[in-house]
């Protein structure tokens, strides 16, 4: 049996957090498939030429009758459009409330198909099976699930429990270098914002390359940071969960701004990240040589600081709309020091404008 770790993620519901080399071929070792009368496997026309056959069969081998629904690759495929696919295929699949979803994919992948499952017939199970860095080490934890909508980010959704997270590092062996990098803003995320060993071992790193025990190390590190955050605040009513969203306030900003096109998710919230360190740096919480570093870090693995040709006011605008906004205020995520975030700060929209203006120059 391929060595694995367990995360025994206790929320609402249980939700085990496997993490592991090899360990999509070993699937029924690590969740019980008995109870489901049928499987739906929902993944993308990237993911599906890479492992949907293999994954297919592991679960078909499980004796259930198993269909497939492949999504369009990116994240334009994150819409209301595609759930509404989604459920016309489920009904025309016969899928009933003992039906399971399997979603194989990264995060554009894991949000669509747990929103489908959280909804259709008011919700059936629903298991992730993350193939990038990024979903691994986040989006594929904790629960939240949704699409876009109007151009938001994440407008639509729900807080939904999977049953299950299986994540095999052994899959990220065939990213391509930009979907790494796309995974390492958020690993950087949880090194700033939580944990300075986790920064420190990552400015050690003298170049972009991981051997599967070091990304192993590090995605199960990451998977401990955010599932005792989701514990604390599944549902981000206390305000715990919300350090979880450092760098994603501007992020999602610039996302919707470039209309999520030639910006990935990564890209965007490295953006943000230098932007709320400045930020903080304004406000004098942030030495001005710790924002060096965090500027070298991003740049050492290959992440954007600035998002030239992008009109601060453009930002601002999107920033309104964010979900944390209330009541016409902007609560942020900032820093008090390296692996220090501190959540629901208020930032004088002129602060907010001069380190944008300094970013889009």
């Amino acid at each position: 049996m391929k060595a694995s770790h367990t995360i025994k993620l206790e929320t609402a519901r249980l939700c085990p957090v496997t993490i592991g080399d090899g360990i999509i071929e070993q699937l029924e070792r690590h969740f019980d498939f008995t109870e489901y009368s049928s499987m739906v496997l929902i993944t993308d026309t990237t993911v599906n030429r890479l492992y949907g056959q293999s994954v297919l069969q592991r679960l078909k081998a499980t004796g259930k009758k198993v269909s497939l629904f492949t999504l369009p690759t990116g994240e334009r495929a994150k819409s209301l459009s595609t759930v509404e696919r989604g459920y016309q295929f489920l009904l025309a699949n016969n899928i009933d409330r003992k039906g399971l979803i399997c979603s194989l994919g990264g995060g554009v992948v894991g949000d669509t198909a747990g929103y489908i499952a959280a909804s259709y017939l008011r919700g059936i199970d629903y298991i992730q099976l993350p193939t990038t860095l990024l979903a691994q080490v986040d989006s594929s934890i904790g629960g939240k699930v949704g699409v876009n909508f109007e151009g938001k980010k994440n407008m639509v959704g729900s807080f939904y429990q999977p049953q299950a997270v299986i994540g095999d590092v052994a899959l990220l062996q065939s990213l391509p270098p930009a979907e790494m990098r796309n995974g390492l803003a958020e690993v950087i995320k949880y090194g700033i914002a939580m944990d300075e060993g986790l920064y420190r071992l990552l400015d050690r790193k003298q170049d972009g390359e991981f051997t599967t025990p070091e990304l192993a190390d590090i995605v199960l590190r990451c998977c401990r940071l955010k599932a005792g955050i989701v514990e604390a605040d599944e549902t981000e009513r206390t305000g715990k969960r919300a350090i979880l969203n450092f760098g994603h306030t501007v992020g999602h900003a610039l996302e919707a701004v470039t209309k999520f096109r030639g910006c990935r998710h990564g890209e965007a919230v490295a953006v943000g990240i230098i932007a709320v360190a400045k930020i903080s740096q304004q406000l004098g919480m942030l030495e001005p040589s710790d924002v060096q570093g965090i500027k070298n870090q991003l740049q050492k693995f290959g992440l954007p600081t600035s998002c030239q040709r992008v009109s601060p006011d453009g930002l601002i605008n999107a920033i309104r709309f964010d979900k944390k906004t209330t009541l016409g205020q902007t609560r942020w995520v900032l820093l008090k020091g390296i692996g220090k975030g501190v959540t629901n700060q208020p930032v004088e929209e002129n602060v907010v404008r001069k380190v944008l203006m300094e970013l889009c120059r």
